[in-house]
């Protein structure tokens, strides 16, 4: 018998709830780790973990490791990448050895190239530069000069006019409009409005034509050149190569990436012979099943990517044949419905993961892209719309194709598109609008 008061009262029931454990959010964790903080967490694992330790997989069967051979005409010291010299070191050397100049203006002009941005560009007051260096105003400027006739040329510029100025006075034939449009019309020539040009300037159209044409030749960054960085590199988890019949292509993971990990031997016998009630043993057990538990989770998650790839490779299979025109409209929860998982395990093993294909690297929520004309056979995504715009307009001729007409022929091939939609992705790829193209 249940008693309440006030219409409160003690209720006793049984419902499920999923609690996520600590194996499981590592578990979920490994899957969705990109290649490098894999090959990271692998590193300080095989490290904290005596009872772990890595396979030799690069000589595994089947692995995909690349053995190079040194022959007899190979020279592996002309290989080996040198160091790019920076802007700061190309004008520090014409200073100190191609100049003639005293000491205390090398000085100055030094201080001067210290404080150039990365484009070749001096953004600081002269004034200003003048007290920090406890010299004249003049001095500094007699400096500045000095500067602007190092190469390459524009650098030491103070905007983008003089930037692209100093450049137009080295230049061997210099068109006679140059100078008018670099000191005055710079806006206009980057709008294209041509017939404004000709009434100002009182030019026919063809001489300014010459003239944007040559001042387009110029550099605008003229320390471009010199910029340097680490690039990025890429790793991919999964390879997708073509196979011996027409259209079929087989998938394999990347040995590199997917080291495979075993428990030592030595530390495994320790572990089944200690006693579980002392400190050693407690400490042997732990590790072995936490060194167990590792491996289970990198061997799922190498299960679970091969198998997501594949299905891509199944669905997208106009891509890998033909290329990225190709690209069907799909989503996460197709592939988790043809696999029989849940659509977040998709997106982990998606996220991060790129695929070496014949068509290039990319990562593999590439694959899932937005479209029209979803579940139908004649769908379409939108990579494959971008290439066809690009196709579109390459071919346009003389009379460029507004936004509203490049709607319209995708409307007779059967894919709805809208003005605006074409004009984001005529602007994702750079592609400049009608107006500008006629120019």
């Amino acid at each position: 018998m249940r008693r309440t008061y006030g219409g409160f009262g003690l209720h006793q029931q049984q419902r499920t709830k999923l609690h996520m454990t600590p194996q499981l959010q590592q578990a979920v964790k490994i899957l969705q780790m990109p290649a490098p903080e894999l090959r990271a967490f692998i590193n300080e694992q095989l490290e904290d973990n005596p009872l772990l330790e890595q396979a030799d997989w690069s000589a595994a069967s089947g692995s995909s490791a690349v053995s190079y051979r040194n022959s007899g005409d190979y020279d592996s010291l002309r290989h080996v990448p040198g160091q790019t010299e920076t802007l700061e070191q190309h004008l520090l050397e014409q200073l100190n050895v191609d100049l003639d100049e005293s000491e205390e203006m090398k000085r100055i002009v030094g201080y001067l190239i210290g404080n150039l941005d990365a484009s070749g560009y001096l953004t600081l007051d002269i004034q200003w530069l003048a007290v920090q260096l406890e010299v004249d105003q003049a001095l500094v400027e007699q400096a500045l000069q000095i500067l602007q006739q190092l190469e390459p040329a524009g650098v030491g510029a103070r905007s983008l006019s003089e930037c692209l100025k100093l450049q137009a006075e080295r230049l061997p034939e210099c068109h006679p409009l140059l100078m008018s449009l670099i000191e005055d019309y710079l806006e206009d020539v980057a709008f294209a409005h041509i017939h404004k040009l000709k009434q100002r300037l009182k030019a026919c159209e063809a001489d300014i034509a010459e003239a944007i044409a040559q001042l387009k030749s110029l550099q605008p960054r003229p320390g471009a050149s010199f910029q340097t960085g680490t690039p990025g590199y890429v790793v991919p988890d999964v390879i997708v190569r073509a196979a011996g019949e027409e259209g079929q292509f087989m998938v394999t993971l990347h040995d590199a990436v997917f080291p495979r990990l075993l428990i030592n031997g030595e530390y495994e016998r320790l572990a089944q012979s200690a006693n579980r009630t002392e400190e050693t043993g407690l400490f042997l057990h732990a590790r072995r099943s936490a060194a167990a538990f590792l491996i289970r989770c990198l061997e799922q998650r190498r299960v679970t990517l091969l198998r997501v790839t594949e299905a891509i490779v199944e669905e997208q299979a106009g891509f890998f044949q033909f290329g990225p025109s190709q690209l069907r409209p799909m989503t996460l929860l197709d592939i988790a419905d043809k696999l029989g998982l849940h659509e977040s395990t998709i997106s982990r093993a998606a996220s991060g993961k790129f695929a070496m294909t014949p068509w290039g690297t990319y990562e593999l929520s590439f694959f899932f892209p937005t479209g029209f004309n979803k579940g139908h056979d004649d769908a379409i995504s939108a990579e494959s719309v971008k290439a066809r715009l690009k196709e579109l307009i390459r071919t346009e001729g003389d009379s460029p194709y507004s936004d509203q007409q490049l709607a319209d022929a995708f409307a007779q091939e059967g894919i709805p598109i809208s003005r605006r939609t074409v004009t984001k992705y005529r602007e994702s790829l750079g592609i400049a609008s009608s107006i500008h193209r006629k120019r």
